[in-house]
């Protein structure tokens, strides 16, 4: 695409020469790992119907051009991750038919649910229509020593709200994702995914639970607050690390709720300007 429309509501214009774009795409968990703390249930993406939408997705993010791709998978195992994407771009492997083999991301089990993920369905499969010759393992999750055991879970703090400030329910979100991605194709169901209700209800959970220091919720601790962005800072940097020296776009494959963050982080770094996907996904017409 030759020229960028006016960003989102939120997102940076650019503001210097020769800074390297990344598109920020938020994905679910399309091989339903359950690891975040609100989880989407998601069906079948091998199905017939959800595959056709994965194209008309890949297309689409195609029409961007990116130089590179970049997935959340450990960036120490990014050589066995490449070993798997060679075998699908070889046709060894196929995008619609369930492949059994170990995920690169020790945290997920069973050697059949890795085929189903974001990772290779949209990652994998988007850089082969490019015809790239590598993927980029960006995740790291930062040494858990480092922050245990944790220094306010002794301090007896007073962790009761001291405002009203509204908050989402955790269990009404999941049931909103669930019936929006039962009722959506893939590019509906990112469109809506994109655009950051969900991304601010996730930071707004995590905020007010880590900077209250309440211990027993999730995130209930500013040491967990500083675990989170540990890693997105890995993250950007683990970008920066795989990039080649004429890269002028990198596309970033991340679940949704790295987003808000990873923008932020982006926008910090002088050498980034972080994109949204938005206008890659509107309906023509839109």
């Amino acid at each position: 695409m030759n020229s960028e429309p006016t960003p989102p509501a939120g997102w940076p214009t650019p503001d210097r020469e020769g800074q390297v774009e990344v598109l920020l795409l938020g994905t679910y968990h399309m091989d339903n790992p359950g690891l975040d703390e609100v989880n989407v249930d998601a069906d079948d993406v091998l199905a017939e119907a959800r595959q056709a939408e994965l194209r008309d997705l890949v297309d689409r993010l195609a029409e961007w051009e990116p130089d590179r791709i970049a997935v959340e998978r450990p960036y120490d195992r990014d050589d066995e991750l490449n070993d798997r994407y060679e075998e699908y771009r070889s046709g060894e492997r196929a995008y619609d038919r369930e492949e059994a083999f170990p995920s690169p991301d020790g945290e997920r089990d069973g050697p059949a649910t890795e085929c189903r993920s974001e990772v290779v369905q949209v990652g994998f499969r988007l850089a082969d229509r490019l015809g790239h010759d590598r993927v980029a393992a960006v995740d790291e999750h930062p040494e858990k020593s480092r922050y245990e055991p944790d220094p306010f879970a002794g301090r007896g703090v007073d962790s009761a709200r001291k405002t009203d400030v509204p908050l989402a329910d955790p269990e009404e979100m999941g049931r909103t994702a669930d019936e929006r991605l039962a009722s959506s194709t893939l590019v509906e169901y990112h469109r809506w995914l994109n655009r950051g209700e969900l991304g601010r209800d996730n930071h707004d959970l995590m905020f007010d639970s880590g900077v209250r220091a309440a211990v027993e919720e999730p995130f209930g601790s500013p040491t967990a607050l500083a675990y989170w962005y540990d890693r997105n800072v890995r993250i950007v940097h683990h970008v920066w690390r795989t990039m080649d020296a004429d890269d002028d776009r990198v596309l970033v494959v991340v679940g949704n709720g790295h987003v808000r963050a990873l923008r932020h982080l982006f926008t910090e770094a002088p050498m980034f300007h972080p994109v949204s996907p938005l206008p890659l996904l509107e309906s023509e017409g839109e």
